[in-house]
């Protein structure tokens, strides 16, 4: 017993070693810093959260290296900013690979305060679908995990037993567990703060409110949805006017997905910036289909 508890430690320490190579501190608020990983060459990701100011941000190693980093971009949504940090050169995550977990495979979340390495073991305690966090981001899957997490580790990275990567961890995105941010989620948001330094956000231009439709109307063209989205206002110059919605059409469907509430419609066009979208409406008791170019929602001046 006491030697398969002490092979334990060793494996433990030993993966606790290797995989935080790639882990800095983070110096962005009072008191406690955070953790990041070098993602790609110069570009280190941690939590957005963590970070209270977007000047004076430094980092450090774990040969006590201190680098400037410069903000590139930040996603509140999903707990996400990235960094710009130049002759950073120690290893990225993309060397340590990446993984697809379990419930109830076991992970380390390992990030780095002042003095050495900072880890917290636990396991994955459940997998979801994709998702919108309350904070309004778009997860591909959720990672939720028992585990316990100091300040430091928040934008730790999260490593199966094997040392990949899982995601990055995060105790913001929920109300009763720590989350870890999926390292594809990780990716789509590096790629676009790094064009942007934002997530663009699709935009139609139209107010919407959620209405219950007729039984009689939902059986007699054979919909599956019980309710929709009436337009109760139409900006003309904004993609849902150009392509012909009008005050009084109701919504059904997006690209096929159904949208019975207000809400459902920002995830559905987060990746459609750019793209068109066909939208499927009902106008006076007749079912219509519209194809709207999609816009990157208005920055407010």
């Amino acid at each position: 017993m006491a030697s398969s508890l002490a092979s334990l430690s060793n494996d433990l320490a030993e993966l606790v070693k290797k995989s935080a190579a790639p882990i800095v501190a983070v110096y962005g608020r009072p008191r406690f810093n955070s953790s990041g990983v070098h993602w790609s060459p110069g570009v280190v990701v941690t939590s957005e959260h963590t970070l209270r100011h977007d000047d004076g941000i430094f980092v450090t190693t774990g040969a006590g290296d201190k680098l400037a980093a410069e903000v590139a971009g930040r996603d509140p949504g999903t707990d996400l900013a990235v960094l710009r940090v130049k002759d950073l050169t120690i290893p990225t995550t993309e060397q340590i690979g990446r993984s697809t977990p379990r419930p109830g495979d076991i992970i380390v979340a390992i990030g780095r305060n002042r003095e050495s390495a900072n880890a917290a073991l636990g396991i994955v305690s459940s997998l979801g679908g994709p998702s919108q966090t309350w904070r309004g981001g778009k997860l591909d899957h959720v990672i939720r995990l028992d585990v316990a997490l100091h300040p430091v580790a928040s934008g730790s990275a999260v490593v199966d037993s094997a040392g990949k990567l899982v995601g990055l961890a995060t105790p913001v995105l929920s109300r009763a567990a720590a989350f870890a941010v999926p390292h594809t989620t990780v990716e789509r948001v590096v790629q676009a703060l790094l064009a942007h330094g934002r997530l663009p956000q699709g935009y139609l231009g139209a107010g919407l409110q959620p209405i219950p439709l007729p039984e009689h109307l939902t059986k007699g063209l054979g919909l599956t949805a019980s309710g929709g989205l009436m337009t109760v206002s139409v900006d003309q110059d904004a993609p849902a006017g150009k392509a012909g919605l009008t005050i009084g059409d109701v919504l059904l469907e997006l690209n096929g997905q159904a949208v019975e509430r207000p809400e459902t419609v920002r995830p559905q066009l987060a990746d459609m910036v750019g793209k068109t979208v066909t939208a499927r409406i009902l106008r006076g008791g007749q079912l219509m289909t519209l194809q709207i170019a999609v816009t990157e929602r208005p920055r407010r001046k």
